[in-house]
């Protein structure tokens, strides 16, 4: 029995077996190539040819269209056709060990693939060299194509415009349509060959999340120290309240024992020192008449020792107004000027000055510290004093250049 005799579809069975065969040996003698082995490399060209010349002439047989027809019995074909497949097999089974063994292209391109980080290594005109899947897949959901310019690709991801962006800059963060936030950077390295662009896509995503929630916290926190402070300002007046109030009690008591001692006087003379009655009369008397304020009760006190406790020294220039209406607002003007030279400024100066006009005031107030780096906001404790400035008539106006200054203008009458 030979190939011509058996059926026609055992024919294409074994000729598509041979065929399998060969593109096996063309994929090893590719792999040998690349490795550089100059003996397998010899021995699979002479496989390859072998397998060659036998896929033709079964291919001509089964068409009928060879002039030398193979006369082989059918059981030495087989065994020719399965000693090429046991060396085929046998010289991918080497390659296999041989990867195992040894760094290759082909090992460093699935290194690359496997890293959770994205990497795009390219000219520094933009042509890629090499660009793993997750660069690849990041470039596709951000820009909505494959990576085939770094230039264009990193120019696009720098962009305000970018999808996903959170931050831009020299180093930009994007966010996913599944929440993943990625940071990206962008680097020279100057090899031998020449210069290579770099661009590496970091996972950020609990970095950020942690950084959102710390300023979740900061803000909470703000908002408790400004609570706290008000509650500390509020308790030392309170105990200001009750000095005063026990002061208040101890005169009353003075006044009313002296009351009773001129009774007793009026009524029996002897019974009472004339002098002594005289003596406690003046002392009342000259509490009532010629009291002078205490510390605590001069305006802007509490202001003043604010800034002490923090280490800002409170510079005043000129006289600041004492009418009633004017006091919370001004104390309140001092107490955010001195929390933003601290926390914004870095600065240990806080200066004040006061111009009295015919029908207003002017206060500007000014700092040691660092010039703002940009626009200033009315926002939060200075969005709030505006308000109440505006609410009494007055205006307020921050500028930024070339140092911190705010001025207020508060009118003499309501």
């Amino acid at each position: 029995m030979t190939f011509l005799t058996i059926p026609y579809v055992a024919q294409g069975l074994l000729t598509l077996w041979v065929s399998l065969v060969q593109m096996l040996l063309f994929f090893n003698l590719f792999r040998y190539f690349q490795i550089g082995k100059r003996r397998t490399k010899s021995r699979c060209i002479l496989l390859c040819i072998v397998n060659f010349v036998l896929v033709q002439i079964l291919f001509q047989q089964m068409m009928d269209e060879t002039s030398f027809p193979v006369v082989l019995p059918l059981w030495m074909l087989l065994l020719v056709i399965l000693m090429l497949t046991v060396f085929a097999v046998a010289e991918q089974y080497r390659i296999a060990k041989w990867n195992q063994s040894h760094v290759s292209a082909t090992s460093i391109k699935e290194a690359v693939d496997a890293l959770p980080t994205g990497l795009c290594f390219s000219l520094p005109e933009g042509l890629p060299l090499l660009v793993n899947e997750k660069m690849d897949k990041l470039s596709k959901e951000l820009l909505g194509k494959p990576l085939l310019n770094a230039k264009n690709a990193w120019e696009a991801l720098a962009s305000e415009n970018a999808k996903g962006l959170i931050k831009n800059g020299p180093e930009p963060i994007h966010a996913l349509a599944n929440g993943q936030v990625y940071s990206f950077r962008r680097e020279e390295l100057n090899l031998k060959e020449g210069k290579v662009c770099v661009i590496v896509a970091t996972d950020v995503t609990e970095e950020y999340s942690r950084t959102k929630e710390l300023g979740e916290k900061q803000r909470k926190a703000r908002v408790i120290n400004a609570r706290l402070k008000s509650l500390l300002d509020t308790i030392e007046y309170v105990t200001m309240s009750r000095e005063l109030l026990q002061l208040k009690i101890a005169l009353h008591d003075n006044l009313g024992r002296s009351l009773l001692s001129a009774k007793r006087y009026v009524l029996n003379p002897s019974s009472v020192d004339p002098m002594e009655l005289l003596a406690i009369w003046k002392n009342n008397l000259s509490h009532l008449i010629g009291e002078t304020p205490e510390e605590w009760q001069i305006p802007y006190y509490v202001a003043k020792k604010e800034a002490a406790t923090m280490g800002i020294d409170l510079q005043i220039v000129g006289t600041l107004p004492e009418e009633e209406r004017l006091l919370p607002l001004i104390d309140q003007a001092i107490s955010t000027h001195v929390i933003n030279v601290l926390r914004h400024a870095d600065g240990h100066v806080a200066m004040v000055s006061v111009l009295e006009e015919e029908k207003e005031y002017c206060l500007t107030f000014t700092n040691d510290g660092n010039a703002p780096s940009g626009e200033i906001h009315e926002t939060g404790g200075l969005g709030n004093l505006k308000r109440q400035v505006e609410a009494l008539g007055g205006s307020m106006e921050l500028s930024a250049t070339p140092r911190f200054q705010m001025s207020i203008r508060l009118p003499k009458k309501a």
